[in-house]
């Protein structure tokens, strides 16, 4: 579990594969979130490196977000763990492909600083009074 801000548990698999069949298991979540409280409930960032590329997918289920294709705070704290690891680390994050929403997540880290970088559709917009 890491954070730079919100609390994600990182899970590195070991193939592509792997990923495109992660199917969440609700009751695990919950357990997971009762031994392990966090902002998120036990938010899961799963994540290969496959082909010099990182492939994510994101699980929420107990925050009502079954899967998110997109999710630049994960990313950013997935960066500066690799940047902690290596030394450094930039690239592109590929999310959302499995839900058939794919979402490119830029990232450039080194060790105490992070930059995300992408581009989002607005998809509602609201206001608050």
């Amino acid at each position: 579990m890491a954070s730079l801000g919100v609390a994600f548990t990182f899970t590195e698999l070991d193939s592509r594969e792997a990923l495109a069949e992660l199917q969440p298991d609700v009751a695990g979540f919950r357990e997971g979130a009762a031994a392990y409280p966090s902002g998120l409930d036990f938010a899961q960032f799963a994540w290969v490196e496959a082909g010099g590329r990182i492939h994510a997918r994101m699980f929420a289920p107990l925050d009502e977000m079954p899967e998110d294709p997109a999710t630049g705070s994960a990313a950013a704290t997935l960066a500066a763990l690799l940047a902690e690891a290596r030394g450094v680390y930039a690239g592109t994050i590929h999310q959302g492909e499995d839900m058939g929403r794919p979402s490119q997540i830029g990232v450039d880290a080194v060790p105490g600083r992070v930059t995300v970088s992408g581009e989002a559709v607005k998809v509602m917009e609201g206001r608050l009074t």
